[in-house]
């Protein structure tokens, strides 16, 4: 009967054991998406994360070699922030797909002195493997739809004023869709000039993401 206990036991939480947390795909995920950092180095920075931390601790991180650490590890959600030795910060999530594999966004954002898409990688993974996606198939072209009326005339008007804009994203920590963030340069009020709103939905669409309506926030 203690068998027949233990097995039932085990038999309830082996999909749990056996599914992969964001944090391993992050351990395992291409070096060439996570800045060349080898397996070894970043299931260092996993298990020495700690809740809360903002920067890497002198005491005992930077003394083992670890300079990043996790801004935020929501292994509930499957999302991730990794922060630290860098202008910017990656961030890293996955969307579960209907034939059981799953989709995977590791997105890199670099600064200096504005921010800017450094890379943005996208895969197919299923049976341990990680397949890249062209990332043109998968996320629209949505910069020119912010600008408000002829794009050539708006272009030529932004150079002329000396303002400049660029194309941001966050990936979901909940829910499904990524926000695009059109401008990021300068505050605000100073787009409104040219643009018809700094943020856009895209709105997923079972592998791929679907433009949304621009506004402002």
């Amino acid at each position: 009967m203690k068998y027949l206990n233990l097995f039932f036991i085990l038999l309830l939480f082996f999909p749990t054991l056996s599914s992969q947390t964001i944090a391993d795909l992050f351990t395992e995920v291409p070096d060439t998406s996570i800045m060349n950092l080898t397996k070894d180095y970043r299931l260092k920075i996993v298990k020495n994360h700690k809740p809360g931390k903002t920067s890497p601790d002198k005491s005992t991180d930077l003394e083992q070699g670890i300079y990043y650490f996790f801004e935020i590890l929501d292994l509930k959600n499957g999302y991730l922030k990794l922060s630290g030795a860098m202008e910017g910060h990656i961030q890293m999530c996955y969307w579960n797909m209907e034939d059981k594999s799953k989709l995977i966004a590791v997105y890199q954002e670099g600064c200096g002195p504005g921010c800017y898409v450094e890379k943005f990688d996208f895969y197919r993974y299923k049976n341990k493997v990680f397949t890249p996606l062209d990332f043109k198939k998968i996320i629209p072209d949505v910069y020119n739809d912010f600008i408000k009326g002829d794009k050539k005339t708006i272009e030529q008007l932004m150079e002329k004023d000396d303002i400049a804009a660029s194309l941001l994203f966050d990936l979901p920590r909940n829910g499904k869709n990524i926000t695009a963030k059109w401008g990021n340069l300068e505050p605000d009020s100073k787009y409104r000039k040219y643009a018809k709103g700094n943020r856009m939905v895209l709105q997923w669409n079972n592998g791929t993401f679907r433009r949304g309506e621009v506004f402002w926030k």
